[in-house]
């Protein structure tokens, strides 16, 4: 008899929260009071009580549902984990807080609640068939995430917690990888994709141009003023390098730079008028903040994916009136006569070569470290070299060289072995979407692979000067366009397209 009582309680009692909380979703009365009750609570306990503990409550809470959020509609999940890369510096600066807060760990996270909701998905594990695990680019993945896996008996390394970090981040970027080939499932939501892509880092150019046009913001200022180390890396030669909301220059520039290439090249191919003039709107913006990072990187990577795109579209007309105009406009950047323009003098500086006195210490450390890297083959040990080996390995010999590449950290860290991975998975993403380049018919397909082409490789020579392909939010769209090149070229066959 009580036992029957208690499951009608406990039926009653499911039944009345399924109405309130998921049919009618909070807008009942009790819904709206209780939610009353809660924000005056929140108030009270922020005024008059603990503060941090305010914010932890209401920390706590927004996890939970970006929890349910990413696990019920991965999707939503998917996207979120990018527009989250860009506010990961915000706590710290806003707070000017002297401890590092470990928001990086954010987007780890939710690729991860994100995986769950899609492996949970009959609708997304259909995408995953022989073709996704039997293709070059996702076999290499696989043979890089081995190799990072045999890295932890590697016996020149001391630590292991930096060896977890490291090999974390990489499944987190296989991870993002296997979602994008799930969720870019037809050419709508490759289109959707790029469009996102492009205005969230449009957003974020736009950012770094007001910081320079109208100044930072208060908070920015004090931020920056705080610490002297990032004084010297911010403000060089009387120019203050813009970083929007980004960590440093170095990265802003990087993903204004690419971005800069991607919009250019759909500029370039676009037949309407209107959407040819926005593009090149939208490059002009990038370009602007490419040039305010104060990164030579960029201006590299900007040169480099045009000239990848000039080589790639030779037998176009355009291409050789565009490649015309390009070179008369670098050669008036440096031949004009402006020289108390930092911004202009810092793009100019890229093109000093050896004269460089940065690039001269570069040349000295790689020297340094060849004799090592010769006598260690698969080197010595991830996360051993410049700052991070100071954090993870103190003492080791490479932890006294910046590697100031990421070519040459993955040299001095993973030996020749890992370099030649590396640099043959570079050449299988370039091989598979130059081969799908040309087979395809549709021109927007076609913009869409030279688009991205360009752009990847702009990220590839990156590497030569700075650990590119690796920072956020760029390493998400790197892999985003590696699964790109996978499905795109489906939908080129009137058939396929018929049948999604």
């Amino acid at each position: 008899m009580a036992r029957n009582v208690l499951n009608k309680t406990s039926a009653s009692i499911t039944s009345w929260l399924h109405y309130h909380f998921l049919d009618r979703k909070m807008t009942t009365t009790l819904g709206i009071a209780l939610l009353g009750f809660i924000a005056v609570g929140m108030s009270y306990l922020t005024v008059l009580g603990n503060t941090t503990l305010a914010i932890g409550i209401v920390a706590g809470v927004a996890g939970i549902l970006i929890f349910l959020l990413c696990i019920v509609y991965p999707k939503v999940g998917y996207y979120l984990t990018f527009i989250t890369t860009l506010f990961m510096m915000l706590p710290g600066r806003l707070t000017n807080s002297a401890t590092q807060i470990p928001t990086g760990l954010i987007p780890e996270y939710l690729s991860y609640l994100t995986l769950l909701g899609v492996i949970t998905r009959q609708e997304y594990q259909k995408e995953i068939t022989s073709k996704f695990w039997s293709h070059t680019i996702t076999i290499w993945i696989m043979v890089s995430l081995f190799y990072f896996l045999l890295q932890v008996v590697n016996p020149a390394m001391n630590s292991k917690l930096g060896w977890f970090n490291f090999f974390r981040k990489q499944v987190s970027f296989a991870a993002f990888f296997y979602m994008s080939y799930c969720f870019l499932n037809t050419r709508k939501a490759i289109e959707f994709f790029m469009k996102f892509w492009v205005y969230l880092s449009l957003f974020e150019s736009i950012y770094a141009v007001k910081q320079q046009w109208f100044g930072l913001f208060g908070w920015e200022h004090a931020w920056l003023m705080a610490d002297p180390e990032r004084v010297g890396l911010f403000i060089n030669a009387g120019m203050v390098r813009r970083f929007g909301l980004l960590s440093d220059p170095a990265a802003a520039g990087i993903l204004y730079a690419s971005s800069t290439v991607l919009v250019l090249v759909m500029a370039l191919q676009e037949k309407n008028v209107r959407k040819r003039l926005w593009y090149y709107v939208m490059a002009l913006i990038h370009f602007l903040a490419t040039s305010y990072t104060g990164t030579r990187t960029a201006t590299v990577m900007v040169m480099a994916g045009v000239a990848f795109y000039c080589v790639l579209t030779l037998y176009e007309k355009r291409t050789l009136i565009f490649s015309g105009v390009f070179i008369f406009s670098i050669v008036a950047l440096l031949v004009a006569p402006i020289y108390n323009n930092p911004v202009i003098n810092r793009l100019r500086s890229t093109f000093e070569g050896s004269k460089d006195p940065s690039n001269m210490v570069r040349d000295i450390n790689r020297e340094i470290a060849q004799p090592y890297v010769w006598a260690h083959p698969i080197g010595g040990g991830v996360n051993t070299a410049g700052l991070v080996g100071k954090m993870y390995n103190p003492g080791h010999y490479l932890s006294f060289i910046p590697p100031d590449s990421a070519y040459m950290q993955t040299m001095m860290e993973q030996g020749p072995i890992g370099l030649a991975l590396m640099m043959i998975f570079y050449f299988v993403i370039l091989r598979t979407g130059i081969r799908y380049f040309y087979r395809t018919r549709d021109p927007d397909i076609r913009t869409c692979y030279a688009a991205n082409l360009a752009s990847i490789f702009s990220l590839m020579m990156a590497q030569y000067s700075q650990m590119a392909i690796g920072q956020y939010p760029s390493v998400l769209y790197f892999y985003g366009a590696l699964a790109i090149f996978l499905k795109l070229h489906l939908y080129d066959s009137p058939k396929a397209e018929a049948k999604k």
